[in-house]
């Protein structure tokens, strides 16, 4: 950079001319003045010389050569003087362009430096934050696991919550359910162990429905589901259908214990009464 800059100023061929013709003038006046000051020597001596030949006609000479080489000295003076001047003046330029081209040189290396300095802390930041960025979306991914693992718990427990809950419903249904066929074999029983009283004054066995009420108050008669239990006593009474098997199913709503359980499933109505069968509770005798 420095040589680019330094041919725009002057071209090498020209500059070494210049140089050379420069200390050709400056030789030339260190000769003059050598010159002089032999001269000047020359003439305290020939003061202090005890014998002159011929003072007046020395000292005229010695003053017109002195003379001549002062106006010598003079002309060569003015003659290098503007060499001089030009080369005072091409010295401060180039030193002053060596001046710029340094500090522009170092300018350069200052944004150079500053440049690679941010870079460095750009990449740094960079490294920085990915690893940060690494660490984040491994904790969200870790944490995305977890509440994946929370909500499926969360909702199997709700399943089962539900399930437990539908059991629950289910088993108090079927214990009001019971509780009410409890109640109503116990009321059941109790008319027919009235009814059987008020046979058992009047005779057994005037009707088929007379036999069947009787039977149920002399039999001990037991819900399948354990709901209760009511005492009577009699014999066994055969089932109205297939007249083999002991009766063992109620029939709702006419309330007569008269078939077995295998003949109940094929029947829809009470032999007895022809009333149609809503329902049938299975009892045992005991």
């Amino acid at each position: 950079m420095a040589n680019n800059h330094s041919t725009k100023v002057d071209p090498p061929s020209s500059r070494s001319m210049d140089t050379e013709s420069i200390l050709r003038q400056q030789k030339h006046l260190i000769s003059l003045n050598n010159n002089i000051r032999q001269d000047t020597a020359g003439r305290s001596g020939s003061v202090l010389n005890p014998n002159p030949v011929s003072t007046g006609l020395r000292l005229s000479r010695e003053e017109d050569e002195y003379n001549s080489s002062v106006t010598s000295s003079s002309e060569s003076m003015r003659a290098v003087l503007p060499v001089i001047t030009s080369l005072g003046d091409n010295l401060k330029v180039e030193i002053d362009r060596q001046k710029e081209e340094v500090d522009r040189y170092i300018k350069i290396q200052e944004e150079k430096i500053s440049k690679g300095v941010m870079e460095l802390n750009q990449r740094h930041m960079v490294h920085f934050l990915s690893s940060v960025e690494k660490g984040v979306v491994k904790k969200l991914h870790e944490k995305e696991i977890e509440m994946d693992n929370i909500n499926r718990k969360n909702k199997e427990l709700t399943e089962r919550i539900k399930h437990v809950s539908a059991e629950v419903q289910s088993w108090h249904s079927r214990a009001k359910y019971n509780e009410s066929v409890v109640n109503f074999l116990n009321n059941s029983l109790q008319q027919v162990m009235a009814r059987g009283s008020v046979y058992g004054k009047e005779g057994y066995g005037d009707s088929e429905e007379d036999d069947t009420a009787s039977f149920t108050n002399s039999k001990r008669l037991k819900f399948v589901d354990g709901s209760g239990d009511s005492v009577l006593t009699k014999k066994q009474i055969n089932c109205r259908v297939c007249n083999v098997k002991e009766v063992s199913v109620i029939l709702l709503p006419c309330r007569h214990l008269c078939l077995c359980k295998d003949c109940e499933v094929s029947i829809h109505e009470c032999p007895l009464c022809r009333i149609t069968k809503t329902t049938s509770i299975q009892v045992f005798m005991s």
